[in-house]
């Protein structure tokens, strides 16, 4: 069975042949630390860890084009205030010693009012050239016989409206300009539709990301009843249009705890949720209980990595193997690896995943 077929198969509830071991990319905050600790500098991270490819990105530009230039506006020796390229007036810490996990202030953003989206609007022009690649059908041909899943990232509406406009600003409009709220997701929804209108029937397209991020800790950035106001027509809207060309897969990208909004994306025909973080408050049993024909990605505590081999076997044995026999359940971990995570400690976590996949007998650790 090939990666693809794998995939596809376990998020859409079917028999595969085995879960499908994948993880994040490593951070090179948490790289670095590897490093010193042993790893091979330079060596593949999925051949020496064991993993499966995930997916291969379908290489249309779906955000805004051309970028904001991007210009440092003051520079000390200890931060620097600059634009970048989505825009932002920023101000960052010259020195980051975990490169990968960054803090950043936000000072002003593009979008104000409806005379500045009408302004950043220009920027998300759905013909334009250059958000296809040169030689498109011809690249669409492969990616849709790849042995490896085709996968499409989306940033959708709170994200692409925070990214304009700031979350606090945001917030506030939602009350303050209501108007504005719903021209604005009207128009990027109409815009992601027409621009894959350019191309989507060349391209077999097997997943679909919709970007958002919309929640925080033990409770989402937007309410439901909000969501059902100015989000939910969009998506349903949205997704008909995927699946009516072809797509099998559509899940939301959101950190932190969801909770209502779950039933409303079910609602609008979205399909799973990923990378359900546990540190947020979520509870990947009590989930899989409310929403059991909802598939989930990730749900692997990062925080009790960082303990020993028996946190980590209890982490890993008390959830994914209920799990993955219930279907719909991608096990990795629940965000990015932070750098206090050992590098022995993550190969003894990926080492139970494996045998788990593989139906090898995983025994308890020793007494350290």
């Amino acid at each position: 069975m090939t990666s693809r077929e794998r995939l596809l198969k376990t998020l859409q509830f079917k028999q595969a042949d085995r879960i499908p071991l994948v993880e994040w990319n490593i951070r090179e905050a948490t790289m670095r630390e590897w490093i010193k600790q042993g790893y091979p500098e330079g060596t593949n991270q999925r051949s020496f860890f064991n993993l499966d490819p995930l997916f291969i990105y379908v290489p249309i530009k779906m955000d805004l084009y051309p970028h904001f230039e991007e210009k440092v506006i003051e520079e000390t020796g200890e931060y620097k205030i600059w634009q970048d390229d989505l825009g932002a007036i920023r101000k960052d810490f010259i020195r980051n010693d975990t490169p990968g996990f960054v803090t950043r202030s936000w000072l002003k953003f593009p979008v104000s009012n409806r005379e500045d989206f009408l302004k950043i609007k220009k920027r998300y022009d759905s013909q334009e050239p250059a958000r296809y690649p040169e030689n498109w059908k011809l690249k669409a041909s492969i990616l849709s016989d790849a042995a490896v899943a085709i996968h499409l990232s989306i940033p959708f509406l709170f994200w692409t409206a925070r990214d304009w406009m700031g979350f606090e600003n945001l917030c506030l409009a939602f009350y303050d300009m209501p108007e504005l709220i719903h021209e604005m997701f009207e128009f990027l929804t109409d815009f992601y539709i027409e621009t894959l209108k350019r191309g989507i029937k060349d391209i077999k397209i097997d997943m679909v990301e919709l970007k958002e991020d919309m929640a925080y800790k033990n409770a989402p950035m937007i309410s439901p009843q909000m969501f059902k106001e100015f989000m939910l027509p969009h998506y349903k809207k949205m997704i008909s249009f995927l699946k009516s060309n072809g797509v099998k897969f559509v899940y939301v990208d959101c950190d932190g705890y969801p909770g209502g909004l779950i039933p409303l994306w079910i609602e609008a025909g979205v399909d799973g949720l990923s990378p359900c973080e546990i540190a947020a408050g979520n509870d990947m049993i009590e989930l899989r209980r409310q929403y059991p024909d909802f598939a989930f990605l990730g749900g692997i505590d990062k925080r009790e990595l960082a303990k020993d081999k028996k946190a980590i076997y209890n982490e890993v044995m008390w959830k994914v193997p209920q799990l993955i026999e219930r279907g719909g359940y991608v096990p990795h971990v629940d965000h990015a690896i932070p750098p206090d995570v050992p590098l022995k400690n993550y190969m003894y976590y990926r080492s139970i995943l494996t045998k788990i996949a593989y139906g090898e007998p995983v025994e308890p650790p020793k007494n350290e």
